[in-house]
C-alpha cells in the first residue's frame, strides 16, 4: 500500500469547515482513506480528475500516482458543485 500525500486547497477547506462537527469528521475520515477506499469515479474529460461522494456531499480532487499525491480542489453539496 502507497501513502499519498494529502492536500486540501483553499475552497475545499472553507466548505468543509462551514459544516458541523460530525460532518466535518465524517468528511476528512473519508478524504484520509483516499484513493482506496469510497464511493470513487473518474470525471469524464479529465486525466486527474475524480470525485469523492460522501452522501449528498462532493469532494473533487486530483490524483497523481508518479508524485504519491491528491490535491483536494473543492467540496460542495451534489447540486453546486459541478457548476
Amino acid at each position: 500500500m502507497q501513502i499519498y500525500r494529502i492536500e486540501i486547497e483553499k475552497p475545499a477547506l472553507k466548505f468543509i469547515n462551514s459544516r458541523n462537527k460530525k460532518e466535518r469528521t465524517r468528511i476528512f475520515d473519508a478524504i484520509n482513506k483516499l484513493p482506496d477506499e469510497g464511493d470513487i469515479k473518474k470525471m469524464k474529460g479529465y486525466d486527474y480528475h475524480f470525485r469523492l461522494r460522501i452522501g449528498d456531499i462532493r469532494i473533487i480532487y486530483e490524483k497523481y500516482d508518479n508524485i504519491l499525491k491528491i490535491i483536494v480542489i473543492d467540496a460542495g453539496n451534489r447540486g453546486d458543485i459541478y457548476k
